[in-house]
């Protein structure tokens, strides 16, 4: 009978007591740390760019971090940035330099959009970009214009440099890309047509978020502008 008593209180704890270490917490769900971890990290972007805020390199910084702090959850939680974010976004930024500046502003903004996307569509076409990345680009070259946004843009394809050799050594894929991209390269130039070699079939992509490093160039260009200048 106490044998019976026994197990039938052991059947009626919680579910959570009987998977919860003996004098610790319970461990946390990894849905819940998915759910948490991109918030954290578009924070921390967001965090970085505050830091720098009182320079006032970049116009209409509360726009842009706005539109910064969404892409880089998106971006970090899906690897993908989405045209509902980015589309009506870059309309906005656009109307923006209209309400701004008039006909000047709104073609200023316009400029910076078109030089953003001149100058990302070749590493697109090298699959070194996201199709959502080249449009975030574009949102900040409306938002900034030309002559704030290429500096930053140095600043961010820094950032995004850094990201990902320090990711693809982790992996051990560096040295295959730098092949890669070596033979591509060489491809071109001889057949005086744009090749691309892509990586072995089952190998893992590189996994990277730029939105992270569209934030950081972002942070720094504000942080220290362009010193070299």
């Amino acid at each position: 009978m106490a044998e019976e008593s026994l197990v039938e209180s052991r059947s009626m704890r919680p579910a959570d007591a009987r998977t919860r270490p003996e004098g610790g917490l319970a461990p946390v769900a990894p849905d819940a740390l998915s759910r948490v971890f991109p918030i954290a990290i578009a924070s921390l972007v967001l965090v970085a760019l505050w830091a720098g805020a009182g320079n006032e390199r970049l116009p209409a910084m509360g726009w842009a971090a706005a539109f910064l702090f969404l892409a880089v959850e998106r971006d970090v939680r899906s690897m993908r940035i989405p045209n509902w974010l980015t589309l009506p976004s870059l309309l906005g930024a656009l109307a923006l330099g209209a309400v701004h500046g008039g006909v000047a502003g709104f073609g200023a903004s316009l400029l910076g959009a078109g030089v953003a996307l001149g100058i990302l569509i070749l590493p697109f076409a090298f699959h070194g970009l996201g199709a959502g990345d080249v449009k975030a680009a574009m949102v900040l070259g409306a938002l900034w214009t030309v002559d704030s946004f290429l500096p930053a843009l140095w600043w961010m394809v820094t950032a995004g440099g850094v990201m990902a050799i320090l990711l693809l050594a982790s992996r051990g894929q560096l040295g295959d890309l730098l092949r890669r991209w070596g033979r591509s390269l060489v491809t071109s130039v001889r057949t005086a047509r744009l090749t691309y070699i892509p990586p072995a079939a089952g190998a893992a992509g590189t996994g990277l978020p730029f939105a992270v490093a569209m934030g950081l160039g972002a942070a720094a260009y504000q942080i220290w502008g362009t010193p070299w200048i």
